[in-house]
């Protein structure tokens, strides 16, 4: 397949990933916590996020489960946003380059 093609296929496969991005909870998205709302600031751990302005004793760290992602236009275009920087940041050029491998479909980006 020529690069011109890859690069497309490869555009396309990342628009369609980000559409499946903005409907989970994210890095900058607005969530409800116990009724209140936060912004997600860091989800290192794998079923935590750590909320933004959150005193809650352990450094605003809460389940995953607990948050319920904000559905407004802005808060799902962010994510789309987020998702987009991160595929072209990180995995564009090596997928242009190399192909989607199993190992990365594997992966939690998938």
């Amino acid at each position: 397949m020529g690069l011109f093609l890859q690069k497309i296929r490869v555009k396309f496969l990342i628009i369609h990933l980000c559409i499946r991005w903005m409907f989970r909870v994210n890095l900058g998205d607005k969530v409800i916590y116990k009724g209140q709302e936060y912004v997600v600031a860091n989800g290192v751990r794998s079923n935590s996020w750590r909320l933004h302005g959150l005193n809650n004793g352990v450094s605003g760290w809460v389940s995953r489960d607990d948050c319920c992602k904000v559905k407004t236009l802005p808060n799902y275009i962010n994510s789309f946003k987020s998702g987009y920087r991160f595929y072209v940041g990180y995995w564009y050029d090596i997928w242009v380059r190399v192909g989607v491998k199993q190992w990365m479909k594997d992966c939690r980006i998938w």
